[in-house]
């Protein structure tokens, strides 16, 4: 099994999915560390209660790399209330593991967290192209 689990990150470290701003999203959030300079970007298209696109960028880590490909591709197509709990089961599991590996996954997660308010804040007017949070975590820790 960790042989398996070895390709699959080998394979979203080399062949990232969902990688790159997407075309008219509805929520565009960043998660930042202002302390590195790190951060995500991550890009949300909500219908009909279904995420029907996710993308995301970053210039940080591997780490980083590979699990917003790995985040990106789980939630893709899936309802937001699924994608919230696969978050949170992320965070659980990858709370187990090195900092390093928090701090990256705290990054994906947190933009994925601000692309939802910056859809809310939208749906209420808001003419702002993103919604930003810091953490307060370093992925090079």
């Amino acid at each position: 099994m960790e042989n398996n689990l070895n390709q699959e990150i080998i394979e979203h470290l080399m062949h990232p999915r969902n990688y790159g701003p997407l075309e008219n999203p509805t929520g565009v959030g960043v998660g930042h560390s202002e302390q590195s300079g790190e951060f995500v970007i991550f890009y949300i298209d909500l219908k009909n209660n279904l995420l029907e696109r996710v993308g995301y960028a970053t210039n940080g880590c591997h780490d980083t790399v590979v699990l917003g490909s790995m985040f990106t591709e789980m939630i893709q197509g899936e309802s937001i209330e699924y994608a919230i709990r696969a978050a949170d089961k992320l965070r659980e599991k990858v709370a187990l593991g090195p900092v390093k590996q928090q701090a990256c996954a705290q990054m994906v997660l947190t933009a994925f967290e601000a692309a939802q308010i910056h859809q809310e804040q939208k749906e209420n007017g808001s003419s702002e192209e993103l919604y930003a949070i810091e953490i307060g975590m370093e992925c090079e820790a």
